[in-house]
C-alpha cells in the first residue's frame, strides 16, 4: 500500500523556516546586535513552527499506523522502532557529539554567555539519551543543539504512540483522552509549581510537561482519524475552500498580531494547523499548492534545515562580522538560508539518506517521496 500526502513537504519547509526567522534574530540578541528577538511575531513563529511539526507528525503517524493496521491486522511496534530510529538517530547523534566534544575545542564557534565545557556531566547524559527537553530545562542549553529537545518530545511521542493505536479498538476516544489527561496533568503541574515555588522540582516538572506537546500531536492524529474513516459529515464542514483561507489567514493574522491565548495557546493554534494540513494534504484540488520544487526539496532536508541552522546562523554572523566589521539583516539572512540549506543538503545525500533507504526493509505501507515513484 502506498500513501502520499501532497503538499507535507511544503507546510515542513514553512515550519523549518519559521524557526530560522526567530532564530536569527535570537543570534543577533546574544551577540548585542540590534533585533527582534523580544518582539512578539517573531518568538511566536519559531516555537509555532515546532507546534506546526508535531501536528504535522501527529497527522502521519498516526495515518500509517491505522494504514498499517488495516491492511496487515496489526501493527509491528518493533519495526515502527526501527524506521524511526533510522530516520531520526544518525543525525542527532552526529549533531550531539559534534556540539558536546568538537566544537567547544573551536574558538570561531564561541558563543557569549554560553560554557558547554561545564564539567555537567548529567547534562550531557541527558542529552546522549534523547532527553534534551529535560536537559534544556534543568541546565543551561548546550550550544548549537538547544533546538533537539523538540525532538526528544517527538521520541518520547515515538515510544507509546504506536501501542496505543495497536490496542486500542476506539483510537479517537484514545486521542480525546489523551489531550484531557495531558491538559490535567499541566493544570495540575502548573498549581503545584506556584503553590510551592520554592521546590524547583515542580518548576521544572511543569515545564518539560508543558513543551511536551503530546495534546498537539494527538490533535494531528484526530485529523488524520476523520480523514482515514472519511467521516463525511464532519470533513465537509472542515475541508473547503472557506476554510482553507480562513484557517491560513487567521493563522498568519494571529502570528502577526502577536496573539498568544492565555489558555490553551498551543492547542488553539494546533487545531488551526490540522484544518491547513486537512484541506492542502487531502483535497484533490487545494487553492494552496506547495508541490513545487525548491518548497518540495527544502521540505524534504527540513530535518537537516532544523538541526543545523543554529550552527550556520553562527558562521553565517562570525563571517560578517569579520569580512565587513557590521552585520546587515537582509545579507545575514541569505547567508545564513543559503548555508543551511547547503548543509542541510550535504547532509541529507551523505548522511540521511543511506538510512532512509533501508526503512523500506521494515515497512508494509510505501510513504513519501517513495509513494510518489
Amino acid at each position: 500500500m502506498k500513501v502520499y500526502f501532497k503538499n507535507l513537504n511544503g507546510l515542513r519547509f514553512i515550519a523549518a523556516f519559521s524557526v530560522i526567522i526567530s532564530h536569527v534574530e535570537m543570534v543577533k540578541m546574544v551577540f548585542g546586535e540590534p533585533h527582534a528577538w523580544n518582539t512578539k511575531p517573531v518568538k511566536l513563529l519559531g516555537h509555532l513552527g515546532v507546534i506546526l511539526f508535531f501536528v504535522l507528525s501527529g497527522f502521519l503517524i498516526t495515518y500509517l499506523l491505522l494504514a498499517e493496521k488495516k491492511v496487515s491486522g496489526g501493527i509491528s511496534v518493533k519495526e515502527f522502532y526501527i524506521r524511526r530510529v533510522l530516520r531520526i538517530w544518525p543525525l542527532y547523534f552526529f549533531l550531539v557529539l559534534m556540539a558536546l566534544f568538537l566544537f567547544p575545542q573551536i574558538s570561531f564557534l564561541d558563543i557569549p554567555g554560553d560554557d558547554v565545557g561545564d564539567g555537567n556531566w548529567l547534562k550531557y547524559f541527558l542529552y546522549l539519551i534523547i532527553l534534551p527537553n529535560i536537559a534544556v530545562k534543568m541546565f543551561s542549553a548546550v550550544p548549537y543543539i538547544g533546538q533537539t529537545w523538540s525532538i526528544g518530545v517527538e521520541e518520547q511521542f515515538y515510544l507509546i504512540w504506536p501501542w496505543l493505536v495497536k490496542k486500542s479498538k476506539h483510537i479517537l476516544s484514545i486521542l480525546i483522552s489523551v489531550i484531557v489527561v495531558y491538559l490535567v496533568i499541566l493544570f495540575g503541574l502548573e498549581m503545584l509549581a506556584k503553590s510551592k515555588p520554592e521546590l524547583i522540582g515542580w518548576k521544572i516538572a511543569a515545564e518539560v510537561w508543558h513543551v511536551s506537546s503530546i495534546d498537539c500531536m494527538a490533535i494531528g492524529g484526530i485529523f488524520a482519524w476523520l480523514h482515514f474513516h472519511q467521516k463525511e459529515q464532519i470533513l465537509r464542514n472542515i475541508r473547503n475552500d472557506f476554510m482553507e483561507i480562513f484557517s491560513v489567514l487567521a493563522a498568519m493574522g494571529m502570528i502577526v498580531m502577536g496573539i498568544r491565548f492565555p489558555v490553551l495557546h498551543h492547542e488553539i493554534y494546533a487545531v488551526l494547523f490540522g484544518v491547513i494540513i486537512l484541506n492542502l494534504a487531502t483535497r484533490d484540488k487545494s487553492i494552496i499548492r506547495l508541490e513545487h520544487p525548491v518548497p518540495d526539496y527544502l521540505g524534504k532536508i527540513s530535518y537537516g534545515v532544523y538541526m543545523y541552522h543554529v550552527l550556520c546562523i553562527v558562521i553565517a554572523f562570525k563571517v560578517l562580522k569579520g569580512y565587513t566589521g557590521e552585520v546587515n539583516s537582509w545579507l545575514l539572512y541569505a547567508l545564513s538560508i543559503g548555508l543551511t540549506v547547503l548543509v542541510s543538503g550535504a547532509s541529507y545525500e551523505w548522511l540521511e539518506h543511506p538510512f532512509i533507504r533501508m526503512k523500506a526493509r521494515f515497512t508494509k505501507i510505501i510513504s513519501g517521496d517513495s509513494a510518489r515513484k
